[in-house]
């Protein structure tokens, strides 16, 4: 099973749609990429972590919740979505998982590799979700 873990705010950056949606607030544009990313997730038959920076709250510990089956992380105090990344990237590295990191950060995607990980960037990700979209559209069209 692929593992994604996706740098959130770099994508809401990267893609048109989500970033449009900043104009709106940042929580609908959030809210939006999580949903992608579960029909994402669903159809690729993908475990996906999509990990946002949340260094101006109070709390001293990463908030973690499950979201229709994307696993979705705030970061704590102080610590921005990369060090988060590099972490999981770190602990699948000892592990000996493979991982892929969706960033178009060229600082993060080189740490990325150099730990053994893939990267794709937030550009290839929003075409991966747009065909999984598409997919899941073909399925249902195929029973109504």
């Amino acid at each position: 099973m692929e593992r994604l873990v996706v740098d959130g705010y770099n994508v809401i950056h990267a893609w048109p749609e989500l970033k449009k949606l900043l104009d709106v607030s940042l929580e609908v544009a959030r809210d939006r990429l999580i949903d992608r990313l579960s029909v994402y997730a669903t159809v690729a038959e993908s475990d996906v972590t999509v990990i946002f920076d949340a260094h101006q709250t109070a709390s001293r510990k990463n908030a973690e919740h499950t979201i229709e089956g994307v696993r979705v992380i705030f970061t704590r105090k102080g610590y921005k979505a990369d060090h988060a990344i590099e972490r999981l990237a770190y602990e699948a590295r000892d592990a000996g998982d493979p991982i892929m990191v969706a960033t178009s950060d060229r600082f993060q995607a080189d740490l990325v590799r150099g730990m053994g990980g893939g990267v794709i960037s937030s550009v290839e990700l929003e075409r991966r979700v747009k065909e999984a979209e598409d997919d899941l559209g073909r399925r249902v069209q195929k029973y109504k």
